[in-house]
């Protein structure tokens, strides 16, 4: 029961596409020191500024207009300090005026692709697809005619894909994806996200001949080889749709769970929402029920102890339903409810993966504990964890060990609701806000650094465990 961040992709995708870009992509904004581009002067030491070399400058922008050198130099700091819908802005300001040599606006205008790119992939990263898609657009229509180097075109293509998907509209994320790999076949992400479309479709088929024509790698290897095993499953499953859930499964064996399945997740999503201020997904989230001896064949990679998965979708294994049976198991019940907050959660941050402690310890209060329910000491509680142990990755744990850390990530979210009036409302809700994952910019909106909560729980986990060992 957890949450996998690889198989989403768009983290990696976003860092990728960004370090690809810049942040000065070809020097094109690079005309002399950041400090000096500040004000258009340099500081030689003395206490005093001296006049900028503007001819140099100009020499390197290939104008020679002061007003025109500051504003150049003025753009590029904005552009390298990440601050790219300003950037974009001052572009067009500057662009509208009719006073502006022939030379400066060429220049303003070969820098568009680059700023147009960067702030799309920015506003992917702070969820905000709507602006992207406008951005990104823009972008290649105008890296197209500037023919641009084929990695920024399928970065820029990549992007437009990952949006589109989003949005649910999965023509033109297959699209722009089959673009970027054709523009760069080498382009390892636009290539598994175009999977990613096609296995939502049902399209096996297409997922694998993708995967096939890749050039080969240990990554595109593995996934070949899972994707092979999908089809087959794929090709025994049929899919129902509710409001907000496609549920896929297998035939002849899971049709009396599928609608208490999807009563389930509607009346969860609806509690969730509501009580801790998730937003409703856009497009359905996909949910695949597998028969529990093919799970783990069909992923690949997951852990024994594991009892459901979201790699952007939501995996579950289920025995077989027998004749007439018109009851869920509580465990079924609570894995839904568990693998489901990993959805929202995903939802909230664009696909971006929460540190573990917080990811689990979500799931596990919000899907799994009843409201007021006390914290489930063990009998002889271990040690708490070190706080590093906290931000890896849990799929390496065995049984044992992640059973403690599962446990212990539930503890320090109990803690922070305990040091917090509606803690969890106030993190979750502000999720969707900004563009980090670490622990400390997810707690800033309830005044917490990660060292303190750890230090609080650390010591009452103590105190508990010197109790227990009277």
């Amino acid at each position: 029961m957890f949450y996998a961040s690889g198989g989403i992709l768009a983290i990696a995708a976003a860092a990728a596409a960004l370090r690809e870009l810049g942040p000065d992509p070809g020097n094109r904004l690079a005309a002399g020191p950041v400090p000096e581009a500040a004000t258009g002067a340099r500081n030689d030491g003395s206490g005093a500024t001296a006049p900028a070399r503007t001819e140099n400058l100009a020499d390197a922008f290939g104008f020679d207009n002061p007003a025109e050198i500051e504003a150049a130099q003025k753009l590029r700091v904005t552009f390298t300090t990440g601050a790219y819908a300003r950037a974009l802005a001052t572009i067009d300001e500057l662009l509208a005026k009719h006073d502006i040599s022939p030379a400066f606006r060429g220049w303003l205008q070969a820098q568009l692709p680059v700023v147009l790119a960067s702030d799309g992939w920015a506003s992917i990263g702070t969820g905000d697809c709507e602006r992207a898609i406008e951005c990104l657009r823009r972008a290649a229509l105008l890296a197209k005619s500037a023919e641009a180097a084929p990695q920024m075109l399928a970065d820029i293509h990549r992007g437009l894909g990952f949006c589109l998907k989003k949005n649910g509209q999965p023509g033109g994320a297959e699209e722009n994806l089959l673009e970027a790999v054709r523009v760069n076949p080498r382009d390892e992400e636009s290539r598994f996200l175009l999977v990613d479309v096609y296995e939502s479709d049902g399209r096996f088929s297409d997922a694998v001949r993708t995967l096939e024509d890749g050039n080969p790698s240990p990554e595109l290897t593995k996934r070949l080889e899972v994707m092979r095993r999908r089809a087959g499953e794929g090709d025994l499953q049929q899919t129902q749709r509710t409001q907000h859930f496609s549920i896929s499964y297998r035939q002849g064996q899971h049709e009396g769970l599928v609608a208490q399945a999807a009563q389930i997740l509607e009346s969860s999503l609806d509690e969730f929402v509501e009580k801790y201020g998730y937003r409703e997904p856009s497009t359905p989230i996909e949910v695949i029920l597998y028969p529990t001896g093919r799970f783990s064949w069909a992923l690949g990679g997951v852990p024994d102890w594991a009892e459901g998965i979201f790699d952007g979708r939501m995996r579950i294994p289920v025995k077989r339903a027998r004749p007439g049976d018109g009851q869920s198991s509580p465990l079924i019940v609570q894995v839904l409810r568990h693998e489901l907050v990993h959805a929202l959660n995903a939802n909230m941050t664009g696909g971006r993966a929460l540190p573990p402690w917080l990811e689990e310890g979500l799931a596990q209060r919000i899907g799994e504990m009843p409201y007021g329910a006390s914290f489930p000491f063990p009998v002889k509680p271990g040690p708490f964890a070190p706080s590093g142990d906290f931000g890896s990755s849990y799929m390496s744990f065995g049984a044992a060990a992640a059973g403690s850390i599962y446990g212990q990530s539930l503890y320090l979210v109990l803690t922070l609701e305990t040091l917090e009036s509606d803690a969890l409302r106030r993190v979750i809700s502000a999720l969707s806000s900004h563009g980090g994952t670490s622990s400390d910019m997810i707690l800033s909106p309830v005044s917490l650094t990660f060292d303190r909560l750890y230090q609080v729980a650390a010591i009452w986990w103590k105190e508990r465990r010197e109790l227990a060992a009277r």
